[in-house]
């Protein structure tokens, strides 16, 4: 009878998908993914896989603000990063509420492109005061099954033990 984690889940902070698509990246260049996160402790995943050939990329994670200056070729103040490679994941939290865009970079000096499957989605690291109707009704008809689960097989063994 394994239903806490059921009850966790349901009960675990929302998440807000912002891209579930394959993107594909001429070259040595990049494209990018705008990102609004509008609380404070939001936390951005990325998780993408190469579905050309040996075409590894990237994921960087940077202020919108700074979006040009990365264009310009200078790449300070990145808030995070993957190494190049055929797959991979990204998780962190973003420091202020705000824009923010996830760059999709193609290998330099790369003479291939690559088609990317990319999935990007905010989390919320603050846990809500209040669990939503839908939520708490879970929440009590799953306490309230595995109660009754847990006396009846309580009842079941003393019987037992009884007769």
């Amino acid at each position: 009878m394994s239903l806490l984690p059921l009850a966790l889940l349901l009960a675990a902070a929302p998440s807000r998908l912002v891209l579930d698509d394959t993107i594909e990246i001429p070259s040595s260049e990049w494209r990018y993914v705008d990102i609004e996160a509008k609380e404070p402790m939001a936390v951005v995943n990325c998780e993408y896989q190469v579905v050309s050939e040996n075409s590894p990329v990237r994921v960087v994670w940077i202020p919108r603000a700074i979006l040009e200056t990365y264009r310009a070729g200078r790449r300070g103040n990145i808030l995070a990063a993957t190494s190049f490679g055929m797959e991979g994941r990204l998780r962190h939290v973003a420091p202020d509420p705000g824009d923010y865009a996830m760059v999709i970079e193609n290998q330099p000096g790369s003479r291939a492109r690559a088609k990317v499957k990319v999935r990007v989605w905010l989390e919320s690291a603050v846990s809500p005061r209040e669990l939503t109707p839908r939520r708490r009704l879970a929440v009590i008809l799953i306490s309230a099954i595995v109660f009754f689960a847990m006396v009846s097989f309580s009842a079941f063994k003393l019987r037992g033990q009884i007769g």
